[in-house]
């Protein structure tokens, strides 16, 4: 089966016979980069005590540095994790470590719009510190708006003095919300002021023109979804010289009592090389304007959205000043909500039969498909997914 490409894709390593619709999850690495960390894993095999011992940790330093400059942050506020989730976990973790040092007890709040993994970590988090922990009722896709999420979160928060820690979403990894997160933290802080919020922004790099919010204390973002790392490289961001003093790692290695960020450098034997890539990844999007990037995926997005709600008869339910600007939820046309079994072997089968790759999941009681556009995606690719509704054994 031929997928029709555009000049862009040809930078990418994607097979070439799928329309690959799913860059949002696990994003996708261009050829240059890969080739930047086959040679960093060259070097490291050919000499494994002289790169782990010698040229490694300078490397280190100058990918975060590099990094670090490119988000408009300094260096020692700055450090490289796995992914967000976890580093959204680790920084949670260190503020409340941070509480019970002082005998206090921590607040934990998420909204239910959050990341699945990062609520597992946040409900393990309070069981283990004696936190407690409140989940933010938020109804998709109508409770959307700062107002709204406000709202909510107050509701559950404490009246008793206890620190708080709110976790909140940047862009929402399921279901593709672009919260006002700057409205968000005046309208909490405004009753609140020392409320601390740690930003899920799994989506932000990359996709936003301007990813870190005005005011945060710990952000957390993937550096291999829209960036285009490989995998798995994040970012972990300190508000503040006060916070960086308080920011350990889940596990503590060599480097631990030099404090942030050399406590997250050096975590044992390990591939570094996704993270010495990152600098590789920025300049491989550097070579478009941000404006040409965000231009080409909106148009893609919004055009693949609009072809399949025409296609199956679905409308559109969310305005477009709350969508995330290269994701795109579109409800399926099915009378019943798709279980998570009946999901997964709707996407596998999409995948085999349709050479789609795309992602699908039912949110209360709607199903959706959420497309993801980058620059070696066209409109026209999305058209492999109006068979889908077929596929439903």
């Amino acid at each position: 089966m031929t997928i029709a490409q555009n000049e862009f894709a040809a930078l990418w390593q994607l097979d070439k016979s799928i329309a690959y619709l799913n860059h949002g999850s696990y994003g996708a690495v261009p050829i240059t980069v890969q080739d930047v960390q086959n040679t960093f894993i060259d070097r490291a095999n050919s000499n494994p005590n002289h790169w782990f011992r010698y040229e490694l940790p300078q490397l280190m330093i100058e990918a975060r540095h590099i990094v670090a400059y490119w988000f408009g942050v300094a260096p020692e506020l700055f450090a490289f994790v796995p992914n967000a989730s976890q580093g959204v976990v680790t920084a949670v973790q260190a503020l409340v470590d941070d509480s019970t040092s002082r005998n206090q007890r921590t607040h934990l709040v998420a909204t239910s719009l959050g990341y699945g993994g990062v609520l597992h970590g946040m409900q393990h988090i309070a069981a283990r510190s004696h936190a407690t922990y409140a989940v933010a009722e938020l109804v998709y896709p109508h409770d959307v708006t700062a107002e709204i999420i406000s709202s909510r979160i107050h509701a559950v928060l404490p009246t008793n003095g206890e620190p708080i820690v709110v976790v909140l979403d940047h862009i929402t990894s399921e279901t593709g919300v672009l919260f006002p997160i700057d409205d968000i933290i005046a309208s909490i802080r405004a009753t609140h002021p020392h409320t601390n919020f740690v930003i899920d922004a799994a989506h932000s790099a990359g996709m936003l023109e301007h990813p870190l919010p005005n005011t945060y204390d710990v952000w957390v973002g993937n550096l291999h979804k829209w960036l285009c790392a490989p995998r798995p490289a994040a970012a972990l961001i300190c508000g503040s010289p006060e916070i960086r003093a308080v920011m350990k790692p889940l596990a503590p290695s060599w480097g631990f009592e030099d404090g942030f960020p050399t406590s997250f450098e050096w975590q044992g034997t390990s591939d570094y090389s996704t993270y010495l890539s990152v600098p590789a990844a920025l300049a491989f999007q550097e070579q478009w304007p941000y404006a040409q990037r965000d231009l080409h995926n909106r148009t893609v997005a919004d055009g693949a959205a609009a072809l399949l709600r025409d296609a199956w008869g679905t409308s559109n339910h969310l305005e477009g000043t709350v969508e995330a600007p290269w994701l795109r939820m579109v409800q399926l046309p099915f009378n019943q909500p798709l279980t998570k079994p009946q999901i997964d072997a709707l996407v596998e089968r999409t995948g085999l039969e349709l050479n789609t790759e795309c992602m699908c999941m039912t949110v209360r009681d709607k199903s959706y498909v959420r497309i993801s556009a980058h620059m070696y995606n066209e409109i026209d690719q999305y058209e492999n997914l109006i068979g889908l509704t077929r596929l439903l054994a």
